[in-house]
């Protein structure tokens, strides 16, 4: 599983979600500022309206998505059970 989050700078609940997905072995993924060009482009293709949002892929494809931290983890935490 890989996952793409989006987050601005301002973005209260961001740091926390970070966090965690940075603890979190066998998952991959990258951080994406919503506020620069790249990170906006990124946004409009995946269709992401705002943050934060975690957006996990298997397979170059879309499983699921989630906004806070708790989101976050049960969609981490469900996927290492299934491993």
């Amino acid at each position: 599983m890989k996952y793409k989050l989006f987050f601005t700078p301002m973005c209260p609940k961001c740091p926390k979600i970070k966090e965690f997905l940075n603890g979190v072995e066998k998952v991959e993924g990258e951080f994406i500022d919503a506020t620069t060009k790249e990170g906006l482009e990124q946004a409009r293709e995946l269709k992401v309206s705002n943050v934060p949002t975690a957006v996990f892929f298997e397979e170059g494809k879309e499983i699921s998505r989630a906004h806070d931290i708790e989101e976050v983890k049960r969609i981490v935490e469900n996927k290492q059970l299934g491993s």
